[in-house]
């Protein structure tokens, strides 16, 4: 069996297991299953169809239809699917109440609408995801879980909960364990010998070493942040500011304590220690 072949049997699985998502009432899980057939396979139709069913923005939906029917315009569910949208947006309406779902033809229609109730029902009460015990009213503007106001983040589309926050970083913020380890190991080795360096040249230049400090500093802090976003794929973020940070001035500490305990005061050393670790901190913000 070839690659390709492997491909679209993997993307056939993800769309079937989108449907059963969607018709099991869980859209996050359905989104997150048609859009990884897609990265599989970009001509899926069936996988724009399903995001289709999906969402709840009819704009949105709309949106995924026409690329189904830009790649087979000879589809009838996606072609049936559109018309009921576009009599949805010509009547004014946002949002669909249930969403237009998309379900497997054996188990019902291939369009099926939420029924409007008889008269206007009391709005359930809304729980936060991650705090069971806070009610709330705000939503994740992705997944549409019920979420508190510590949790939500704030976006471009809305508010987001942490998950979906997450998703949305750039991906110079993804920051994995093993990145956080290199950082952190690189950064404590380069402070071993960059501050032996750096006391040497400072002993040597005498009462100039205040000067020297605060030019070569920035120097040393930016050659720092070159060598960990080389070897971390260029991650950014607190989590890589608090690793480099603290573990370049653990590397920088037994020189500048040998120069104390010999009775000298390396005042011109922990100036340039501040500084490159000041300026590696910054340039990873």
């Amino acid at each position: 069996m070839t690659d390709r072949s492997v491909t679209i049997d993997e993307a056939s699985a993800l769309v079937a297991e989108g449907n059963a998502a969607l018709i099991a009432g869980d859209a996050y899980t359905a989104r997150q299953r048609f859009r990884a057939a897609l990265e599989l396979d970009p001509r899926r139709v069936e996988a724009l169809i399903g995001l289709a069913g999906s969402v709840r923005p009819y704009r949105e939906k709309r949106d995924y239809l026409l690329r189904a029917l830009a790649i087979d315009p000879e589809h009838d569910d996606a072609r049936a699917v559109l018309e009921q949208v576009e009599a949805r947006l010509a009547a004014g309406e946002v949002l669909a109440p249930g969403g237009v779902q998309v379900r497997d033809a054996d188990l019902a229609p291939a369009v099926e609408s939420a029924p409007a109730p008889a008269e206007p029902a009391a709005p359930a009460a809304l729980y936060c995801y991650l705090h069971p015990d806070r009610e709330t009213g705000l939503r994740c503007h992705s997944c549409e879980r019920p979420i508190c106001a510590d949790c939500a983040r704030p976006a471009a589309v809305g508010q987001l909960c942490p998950e979906c926050a997450r998703i949305r970083r750039p991906v110079n913020y993804q920051v994995a364990p093993a990145q956080l380890i290199v950082a952190g190991v690189v950064a404590l080795i380069y402070g071993v010998l960059v501050t032996f360096l750096a006391a040497y040249l400072l002993s040597a230049v005498g009462f100039f070493g205040f000067i020297v400090a605060l030019l070569l500093g920035p120097v040393a802090g930016d050659a720092l942040m070159r060598l960990v976003g080389r070897l971390t794929q260029n991650k950014r973020g607190r989590s890589m500011q608090l690793a480099v940070g603290t573990c370049y001035t653990l590397g920088a500490l037994p020189r500048t304590m040998l120069i104390a305990l010999a009775g000298g005061f390396p005042l011109s050393l922990i100036l340039f220690t501040i500084i490159a670790a000041t300026t590696a901190v910054t340039r990873l913000r």
